[in-house]
């Protein structure tokens, strides 16, 4: 069985842990290395407990408790999009940063790759499958294709980007250049676009949705929940019954999905 829990999702850090029977594996360790092993501790994990830490990308909302967690862990292996290696190596003290352009195996989790559209060096989305079965997670990409479509339908449970309300975004206190950055295809995908990726999964093995990667400036969880409901509801799927739909936070370890 394979296990999905945000720790911590948002503007300020992101960290999602990924769990088969045998494995433990950190997507990204953004925010503190103190908050870090604190959410681990709610869960009855160690930095000992890890096999393995995955990296979408350089930004610092990703990665920013990697070199306290390296300096204490040296052995834990890292992987990494293949383009940003040295900057990841630079950023840790750990001698196992290894570059990844296809897909790989953490312990009994097989790993597969999505290039996402963001404005960083390289930026991964990751699709973690142990037998048959498979969950994703994709975050940080300022729009979607027909590839991400068929990337996560087989997935039962998918973590996607729902970053900000559109409205939010242009009529908040944000100068104009950032929010044609967020905006773009290079930035993130807003409720809407989240909604219509997901529409597009409708009838696939995806049951199990998480909400990611909120802003707290541009959008709130309630928002993002409804813009996905109500799409959901406009073709005939119930939510809680069909699909079961969370919203992860900033500030609270997420509900474990399996």
């Amino acid at each position: 069985m394979l296990k999905l829990t945000p720790l911590f999702s948002g503007s300020r850090g992101n960290c999602t842990l990924i769990q088969s029977q045998n494995t433990n594996i950190l997507l990204d360790v953004g925010y503190s290395y103190k908050k870090l092993l604190l959410a681990l501790q709610s869960k009855n994990l160690t930095p000992k407990d890890i096999h393995a830490i995955v990296i979408t990308h350089e930004h610092d909302d990703h990665i920013c408790a990697l070199p306290m967690w390296t300096k204490y862990k040296m052995d834990t292996q890292i992987y990494v999009p293949k383009p940003i290696v040295n900057c990841i190596a630079t950023r840790s003290y750990s001698p196992f940063v290894e570059g990844v352009s296809g897909s790989f195996v953490v312990g009994d989790i097989a790993v597969d790759v999505y290039e996402c559209s963001h404005d960083s060096q390289a930026c991964c989305g990751y699709r973690f499958s142990v037998d048959n079965e498979s969950i994703a997670s994709v975050t940080d990409t300022g729009c979607y294709n027909d590839e991400l479509v068929a990337f996560l339908a087989p997935c039962k449970a998918v973590q996607l980007e729902s970053n900000h309300d559109v409205t939010m975004l242009m009529q908040g206190r944000y100068p104009y250049p950032l929010k044609r950055r967020i905006s773009s295809p290079f930035g993130h995908l807003s409720n809407d676009q989240c909604a219509e990726l997901l529409q597009k999964l409708i009838g696939t093995s995806v049951k199990k949705v998480v909400l990611a990667h909120l802003s707290e400036n541009n959008n709130t969880a309630e928002l993002a929940f409804d813009t996905i409901n109500k799409m959901y509801q406009k073709n005939n799927v119930i939510e809680g019954k069909d699909v079961q739909l969370y919203v992860a936070s900033q500030h609270t370890v997420g509900e474990t999905i399996d």
